[in-house]
């Protein structure tokens, strides 16, 4: 797979290059809802300082022209794929209107991968932090946390589809798929790779247990050793602090 094929596959698991955010990718009332939450992800501007750091930071383009000439995308999708929840909360999404099979087969397709059938039933400086964990510091702060906590609530309060999904995410199924995803060894060379570089990888884990009460695998249980307030502080903490 050469630079450039590459490039694009991780482009497209990550969700950059689209002209419109994403492409059209169903129809019904829980689609238009994630298809809004999607509109405020600054994916333009998140592909600038991607590039940026291609370009000017070696560690970022070492970093970058290792995965790429690797198969470890390849191999971890090929994995996450095979786990049965995975296909389950995917035929969950497809059956409400969410074509979730025409995104990831995109990056099938980019990967050399089979594709999946579905189952019956946006003018920047060039200063830049520098490094991996400068990556994801510069990438962080393009995103207004308020919005998405906004428009969180306020689908929770007037969208029965996004009430649906939300407590799909929140069901052991999608319990076990990240139980399933951290046993990816693929995903677990990408995992010890960030940490070693100091990236806080952490916070995705936090907000899951903060927002769907799933627990990441080798992380400590909160539930038996801090108070709701607790939580909720720690939540805030996370996305309002500029580490």
């Amino acid at each position: 797979m050469n630079f450039a094929l590459a490039l694009c596959a991780v482009l497209a698991i990550i969700g950059f290059g689209q002209a419109h955010q994403f492409p059209d990718f169903g129809e019904g009332p829980l689609h238009e809802d994630i298809q809004d939450i999607l509109d405020l992800v600054p994916a333009e501007d998140i592909r600038n300082v991607f590039f940026i750091y291609l370009a000017e930071d070696s560690e970022v383009a070492d970093a970058f022209a290792h995965l790429v000439s690797s198969n470890i995308l390849r191999n971890l999708m090929e994995d996450f794929e095979t786990i049965p929840e995975v296909i389950n909360f995917f035929n969950y999404l497809y059956e409400k209107g969410v074509d979730i099979y025409f995104l990831i087969n995109k990056v099938n397709k980019r990967l050399g991968i089979k594709e999946l059938e579905p189952l019956p039933s946006r003018a920047y400086s060039t200063m830049i932090t520098g490094g991996i964990v400068g990556l994801f510091k510069d990438i962080k702060i393009l995103f207004h946390y308020d919005d998405y906590i906004r428009i969180y609530v306020r689908k929770m309060k007037t969208s029965s589809a996004f009430v649906r999904f939300v407590n799909q995410l929140k069901s052991d199924n999608f319990q076990q798929i990240i139980n399933k995803l951290y046993k990816i060894n693929s995903f677990q060379i990408i995992l010890n790779f960030l940490k070693s570089k100091e990236v806080n990888t952490r916070i995705v884990a936090d907000i899951m247990f903060i927002v769907l009460g799933i627990t990441v695998p080798d992380e400590p249980d909160y539930v038996h050793y801090r108070t709701v307030d607790n939580k909720i502080l720690d939540f805030w903490n996370l996305i309002l602090i500029k580490k």
